[in-house]
């Protein structure tokens, strides 16, 4: 058959996919130059190379490339920041998230680099992410994903969490797996009263306190280190959070979620941000994040859509609300539990 003759649905997806690469490649060598920062000054190619010490030539198609996909903008020579790059890859732009944009680099891109020997073979018996169980790398993801919170994600939850009826009641809150404890810093900052316990490993807590210094609210929410698996979590709380935290308990949910409802006072509320896999566990897309590491270790901990929702009703909370949130990062489900 003769090719031109063929009725094909067009190759364009495959091409984007295969040089997809380019993208993030060109966005972290300009993070590691320095390039957006030099450039809150609008600059030329060549003043650039005097104060990067680049090869001038090679700068210009580099500047040249990162205004190709969006980056910056050239006008008769001069380059300058496009707003997202002003906003979000400057270290002093109001929401840098240089080191969250690395963090995902190594935690999602990197482990994919044998990918195809981890599908022949299967598992790695000594898996690079065993890491897993070092708090002081935990401590440091902490730092650099409160990015993620700061970015966006944490105004957006702000605004559901005070949409509830029983908001303005609210006197104490668990976040916990709160890690950086920036969701328990924008929660308390919303509401006039109500004071806040982060939960977590104590290297990662104090990650958490240095947070809570910078932002003088060392009045309103303490830090709390510990295992909330197997420790006190304490109680009396009006509303406990939980972000992305619950796939470390997938193996014993039902215990940990009973001991949640027990810590809350009647009438509170549990509000659950995960994921939550549909089409039988093939989306949202957010689950290629983690593919590598859960290929290494032969087995993933993402949860069903539904999935925490069903736990919470057989651990005794009387009803069960959820949604669907899009964040910049993907969809994640929402979960909000009140107890009787």
């Amino acid at each position: 058959m003769n090719p031109s003759t063929i009725a094909a649905p067009g190759y364009g997806r495959l091409y984007d996919m295969i040089t997809a690469p380019i993208h993030s490649r060109l966005l972290l060598s300009g993070l590691e130059l320095g390039v957006f920062d030099h450039l809150k000054t609008p600059r030329t190619a060549v003043e650039m190379a005097e104060l990067l010490r680049t090869h001038p030539g090679n700068t210009g198609m580099f500047l040249d490339a990162l205004t190709c996909i969006g980056l910056l903008s050239k006008t008769n020579g001069v380059y300058r920041n496009e707003p997202e790059a002003s906003v979000y890859l400057r270290t002093d732009g109001p929401a840098f998230l240089g080191g969250l944009l690395r963090l995902i680099n190594a935690m999602c891109l990197d482990p994919l680099q044998n990918l195809t020997e981890l599908v022949q073979k299967g598992p790695n018996p000594n898996p690079a992410d065993a890491h897993f169980s070092s708090e002081d790398l935990w401590a440091e993801s902490a730092r650099t994903s409160a990015a993620w919170v700061t970015g966006g994600v944490g105004a957006i939850m702000t605004g559901h969490l005070t949409a509830l009826p029983e908001f303005p009641t609210f006197r104490t809150m668990l976040d916990l797996g709160g890690g950086h404890g920036m969701f328990a810093q924008a929660f308390v900052t919303a509401h006039p009263k109500m004071t806040a316990v982060i939960f977590d490993q104590p290297a990662v807590t104090a990650v958490a306190d240095e947070f809570i210094g910078a932002a003088g609210l060392g009045e309103r929410v303490v830090t709390r280190g510990g295992d909330y698996l197997q420790d006190d979590i304490g109680g009396g709380y009006d509303l406990i959070w939980a972000c992305a935290t619950l796939n470390f308990a997938r193996h014993d949910l039902d215990r940990l979620l009973s001991k949640i409802h027990t810590a809350l006072n009647p009438g509170g509320v549990f509000m659950a941000f995960q994921d939550g896999l549909t089409h039988e566990r093939t989306r949202p897309d957010q689950l290629l994040g983690h593919l590598g590491s859960a290929l290494a270790a032969g087995q993933a901990f993402y949860f069903d859509q539904g999935e925490i929702a069903d736990c919470m009703l057989r651990r005794g909370f009387k009803s069960v609300r959820s949604r669907t949130v899009s964040t910049p990062m993907g969809d994640m489900d929402l979960d909000i539990a009140r107890k009787g």
